[in-house]
């Protein structure tokens, strides 16, 4: 069901939630009136109107000195209205933790001086202390040694980064140890169960799909199954696996020891089974072959189509706004002998951004990398996740789209701006960003400057780093607490470049970064490019 931003006020308290309404509440959605104490807005008109919405609360309510946060959300909402309206008290009213980028959004506003939570790890405290801010936690149960020493963690601040737990061992008490676990816990990807039942697992699931914040993968070890409850409830999980990855954000995974494979896959194989297998096998490689060429064509259409539709869009904006043109006074022939020389003559950014627009709302700007497929317009989500399953048309396609990271603010530039986009082996999205890794394709210049339209400027960017590296999130910072920190993250990515630049970059520059996957095993290639502060900026 379709959730809006609810602001409530109660004595010097701003309540700050994000629900579903009832019939009687929609009346009020974007009106900016008040029903029963509470204003009532759509997230996208919140975020456009943000300014307003602050504007009109100041006016009216000048004694507000605390915003109580209701549940997990994309905190960068709520920083505007902490400073504008000068709150000095944060109180995030949920029993979870947050991400160590949310707690360094806190940390760059002046005016908080207290933040009652749920937990927050010792070294973000500390931080929070060394600004003056006091810090009121109110977990105090903590885990049992026995999870403790199963995660071979010694503390609640070493299980708040741990990705991967297991659980080997069933005992009284291990439910609530995991419920608390993930309310202290902001990184887990990955439990790896050795211990089985039906009561076991689905408290497991219980407790994930109430957790909105993170998708879970759950391991079976079926080596360890001593009891075959994985063979005697196969269906089961099946059946449980596609409701979670359907339902919820989490799904099961079974791995099976070798000799189970060995003794229960193969050993009743003759030969003509074999020869039929092979038979099939050929059969569908072919099938799925087609399949796929004939899916990764329809994308490349889909591409296609966006960008005949953005440059035919842009000029008739262009006509619109042409009092000189006016077709309504050539006749039908004429019409049909305009030439596409004569649509790209009035093409112009500007217009393709207000095409775009209309196709969809959330564009931010328009992406070019030269000499590689890359020249696409570039969109925000809510979240990270949408536009890995949605193109520019908001449809369901396994190519995604190329979009900003939520947290970076697309009306300005932050330390660090991130974009993402799926490798397609079709090339399409980031699939010829691996071009930069080419020493040829670096030898040209003109190749290392990626452009960044936005609506009416144009910003040069040069790449100066690029590598793969296994999974991780610490060249994902968006903005740095310190000129130390920001010059120890360039550091850590220069030195990972698969070349070497002579490009300088300091802590005041502003970085770009492009990101994809690279092939298996959660690979990534990523691509690190500087802003030209020199650069001339076109006014569109």
């Amino acid at each position: 069901m379709k959730e809006y931003v609810v602001i409530t006020i109660l004595d010097n308290t701003l309540v700050f939630n994000y629900r579903t309404i009832v019939d009687e509440e929609k009346v009020f959605v974007n009106k900016n009136s008040l029903y029963k104490d509470s204003f009532y807005y759509t997230l996208r008109y919140y975020k456009s109107h943000t300014k307003s919405i602050i504007e009109n609360i100041k006016k009216n309510y000048n004694s507000l000195n605390t915003l109580k946060i209701m549940r997990l959300i994309t905190f960068k909402y709520v920083v505007n209205l902490i400073k504008e309206l000068n709150l000095s008290n944060l109180v995030l009213n949920f029993s979870s933790t947050l991400d160590l980028d949310d707690y360094n959004l806190f940390l760059n506003i002046d005016n908080i001086k207290t933040i009652y939570c749920y937990y927050m790890p010792g070294g973000v405290v500390k931080k929070f202390k060394d600004k003056g801010v006091n810090i009121m936690a109110s977990s105090i149960k903590g885990v049992s040694l026995e999870f403790l020493s199963q995660q071979d963690a010694f503390e609640n601040d070493t299980l708040y980064y741990k990705n991967v737990i297991k659980i080997e061992k069933d005992y009284p008490g291990l439910i609530e140890d995991l419920k608390e676990f993930l309310k202290i816990n902001y990184n887990l990807k990955a439990i790896h169960v050795y211990v089985y039942s039906k009561e076991l697992i689905e408290s497991i699931v219980d407790l994930v799909k109430n957790d909105e914040s993170r998708n879970v993968i759950v391991f079976l070890h079926q080596g360890y199954d001593k009891g075959n409850f994985i063979v005697n409830n196969f269906e089961w999980l099946r059946e449980l696996s596609e409701k979670c990855k359907e339902d919820y954000t989490c799904e099961f995974r079974i791995i099976y020891a070798n000799s189970f494979l060995k003794n229960n896959l193969f050993k009743q194989l003759t030969f003509n089974n074999l020869k039929l297998i092979s038979i099939l096998c050929v059969y569908v490689c072919i099938v799925s072959l087609v399949i796929v060429k004939a899916y990764e064509y329809i994308e490349e259409i889909s591409v296609e189509q966006l960008r005949n539709d953005v440059v035919s869009d842009a000029y008739n904006i262009s006509n619109e706004e042409d009092d000189e043109y006016d077709l309504e006074d050539e006749d039908e022939e004429m019409e049909e002998e305009i030439s596409k020389e004569e649509i790209l003559s009035k093409y112009t950014f500007s217009n393709s951004f207000k095409a775009l627009k209309k196709i969809n709302k959330e564009t931010k700007a328009y992406l070019t990398v030269k000499n590689t497929e890359i020249s696409y317009p570039v969109v925000q989500h809510s979240d990270n996740n949408y536009y890995l399953k949605y193109d520019f048309y908001k449809k369901r396609t396994s190519m995604g789209w190329v979009y900003f990271d939520y947290r970076n603010n697309t009306d300005d530039f932050d330390d660090n701006n991130i974009i993402y986009g799926h490798s397609m082996k079709n090339g399409t999205m980031f699939g010829t960003l691996k071009k930069v890794l080419n020493t040829t394709w670096r030898k040209n210049s003109d190749n290392m400057i990626i452009t960044l339209d936005k609506e009416n400027k144009s910003y040069k960017f040069k790449i100066f780093s690029a590598y793969k590296v296994d999974y991780t999130t610490d060249y994902l910072r968006i903005n740095f607490n310190s000129t130390l920190e920001k010059e120890e993250f360039i550091k850590l990515i220069r030195g990972r470049s698969s070349f070497k630049s002579n490009d300088v970059v300091t802590s005041e520059d502003k970085i770009l970064t492009l990101s994809t996957c690279a092939g298996g095993n959660n690979r990534r290639l990523v691509v690190h490019a500087v802003l030209i502060k020199d650069e001339v900026e076109e006014e569109k």
